[in-house]
């Protein structure tokens, strides 16, 4: 069967294979040059690959040949507002908007808005856009779970839990709501409620099939190998002769004292400030990195391995009591 390029292009990018979708990313826009789906996809493998400069341009060129396309304009103000440019992220959010037909292109194009605006720190602009939403159960599962994260920020629990559930009903295997019900709980200060959810949470993530860019236990051994041989000096020496773990996801005890089921990580020991001055070199039992959800935040396998990376200087740096400023100087801003 001969997949469309474009279609297939960005099933490889989901994939995370990246360097196939470019290839195929830019035999469509060769072969079209005004092709404006073409070029939205050549500009989403460029963001995946981390070039922001050429997403934009390639998104514009979608944009010039048709202006009423509402696929780039959201991967445009998606991309500026993640590259910091808050205020014509939030202009082209505002054209998309005026741009939707659908019910489902609208309540996207808004909930957009409302992320742009949290990110910048707008939290009133954010909770007036959301109170523009439809006051109906959203289209998807997906459209119901970005609502929730955004109520969440903002503190309004009960629009919060309200979404989780609905996201729940239309995707019941799905862990996400279930997870999203466990923050809720956690912010109103329910633990029961909380390690409930979570503990529900690690059930479904155990049954659940691995990204697309999982690697082998192999693998992961060889990529926690070489991200400890590139940590800088300091925090090689803070790590030496401290065990590193690697597990599919956190133990259903860790989860039942209360750990995220979707941490990346986590020290076994007594943090050093809280050690004794008298009681030798500070002692670390092991440290845990938790295969699945490493692989859950990437997109690729070179994303696992910076996610590995991050996460060991994370662990370690906050268990010696380092601050941000030092953390940065471990090498991890």
């Amino acid at each position: 069967m001969d997949d469309d390029p474009i279609e297939r292009g960005w099933q490889l990018l989901e994939e995370g294979k990246v360097d196939e979708a470019r290839k195929l990313a830019d035999r469509a826009a060769t072969a079209d040059a005004d092709s404006p789906e073409a070029f939205t996809l050549v500009g989403a493998v460029a963001n995946a690959e981390g070039d922001v400069e050429g997403a934009l341009e390639a998104f514009d060129r979608a944009m010039e040949l048709d202006a009423n396309y509402l696929d780039p304009i959201l991967l445009a103000a998606e991309t500026l507002a993640l590259d910091g440019d808050a205020e014509k992220a939030r202009a082209l959010a505002e054209r998309a908007l005026d741009v939707a037909e659908e019910e489902d292109e609208y309540v996207d194009a808004l909930l957009l808005k409302a992320e742009i605006e949290l990110g910048d720190g707008d939290a009133e602009s954010a909770e007036a856009t959301l109170g523009e939403l439809p006051p109906v159960e959203l289209p998807t599962a997906a459209l119901e779970l970005r609502a929730a994260d955004a109520f969440l920020e903002i503190e309004d629990h009960d629009r919060a839990a309200q979404h989780f559930e609905a996201a729940g009903k239309l995707e019941p295997q799905n862990a996400d709501p279930i997870y999203g019900l466990g923050l809720v709980a956690e912010a109103r200060g329910d633990r029961a409620e909380m390690t409930a959810h979570f503990q529900r949470v690690r059930d479904l993530d155990t049954k659940a099939p691995a990204a697309p860019w999982a690697v082998t236990e192999e693998r992961m051994e060889e990529l926690v190998e070489a991200a400890l041989a590139e940590l800088p000096e300091r925090a090689q020496k803070l790590l030496e002769n401290v065990p590193v773990m690697i597990e599919p996801l956190p133990s259903e005890e860790v989860v039942g004292d209360g750990f995220d089921p979707r941490g990346l990580g986590l020290f076994a020991g007594v943090p050093f400030p809280e050690q004794s001055s008298l009681s030798g070199p500070p002692h670390l039992e092991a440290v845990f990195l938790f295969q699945r959800n490493i692989e859950r935040v990437a997109r690729s396998t070179a994303e696992v391995e910076q996610e590995i990376r991050t996460t060991l200087l994370h662990e370690t740096g906050h268990f010696f009591g380092l601050d941000e400023e030092e953390l940065a100087e471990l090498g991890l801003e």
